[in-house]
């Protein structure tokens, strides 16, 4: 039952990562974004224990 649990986070973390991605993505190629955008996965022995989404908008 453990097990379980530590497999559907590890599936949930994983899909939550390449949902924030999509979302990131889309923001970043809509007309007139100026700017950076970043994900920085935190792995420890290939599980993901945290995500950072950062967007940088330049103004212009």
């Amino acid at each position: 039952m453990i097990q379980t649990s530590n497999v559907s986070e590890k599936v949930s973390k994983k899909a939550l990562a390449q949902a924030e991605f999509a979302k990131l993505l889309a923001a970043a190629e809509t007309r007139g974004f100026h700017g950076t955008a970043s994900i920085t996965l935190s792995v420890q022995d290939g599980h993901i224990q945290h995500l950072r989404v950062a967007v940088d908008r330049m103004v212009r």
